[in-house]
């Protein structure tokens, strides 16, 4: 392989390594809530949880048995919410 080659390569090796570096510090900052908070939050039940998980309504991950929801999402949809019914009025 030739020099110019293998620069460029390393290059774009190094390009990555920021982009994860910068997504991971993104991710650092999140907040999660897990299914209590949710349900004591939006007075849902175990069952409307599940559904919208099941559907794909809102994100989730399951860590260690556990569901955990990204707190930004629900600030953003429900200010969206807001928004909206402030143009309705």
């Amino acid at each position: 392989m030739s020099k110019k080659r293998i620069q460029q390569l390393e290059l774009k090796v190094q390009e990555l390594i920021n982009r994860l570096n910068t997504r991971n510090d993104e991710n650092l900052t999140e907040v999660w809530l897990d299914s209590a908070d949710i349900k004591q939050l939006f007075h849902f039940s175990d069952s409307k949880l599940y559904r919208l998980r099941k559907a794909n309504k809102i994100p989730h991950e399951l860590i260690g048995g556990t569901y955990h929801y990204p707190k930004s999402y629900f600030t953003k949809t429900l200010l969206q919410k807001i928004k909206n019914r402030e143009k309705l009025e």
